[in-house]
């Protein structure tokens, strides 16, 4: 049985292709995400984008990696301490807009997008955010 993180997975592949990254799938991303609020698009103002863009496309293995062994990477967890409190401090809300944007990039390239896919991502992605967030109001 197909479970959500293998048709994450396999959008993931149509979107982004396997073993690189698809530049203007991940560029559509970012400028949705910066684009939607000036608080975002003010964190990002100095930002190596090149380097955002390879991250993004890592970070998304590791939320779906965390999602089928409950175990935090070490990525994920460079990840965490990054964007907590004691240095980006990346407020726990932006996460949903991060998703919510990374969603609506995926309809606009995946061409088997549907509701069942974006199900798929959401709940894939679901636990790693669960994570970054605890992790910030931990630190």
């Amino acid at each position: 049985m197909k479970t959500p993180v293998d048709t994450f997975r396999q959008s993931l592949g149509r979107v982004v292709g396997n073993g690189a990254y698809n530049h203007e799938f991940i560029g559509r991303f970012y400028e949705l995400f910066i684009g939607g609020s000036h608080r975002i698009a003010d964190m990002f103002k100095d930002t190596d984008m090149a380097a955002q863009h390879a991250m993004l496309h890592d970070s998304l293995s590791f939320l779906s990696d965390y999602a089928l062994s409950g175990k935090a990477s070490p990525q994920l967890q460079n990840i965490a301490r990054v964007h907590g409190r004691s240095r980006r401090n990346i407020p726990p809300e932006l996460y949903d807009v991060w998703v919510d944007s990374l969603v609506e990039a995926v309809s606009e390239f995946d061409p088997e997008f549907n509701d069942e896919v974006e199900l798929a991502w959401r709940l894939a992605l679901a636990p790693g955010i669960t994570y970054m967030k605890f992790m910030h109001r931990r630190a």
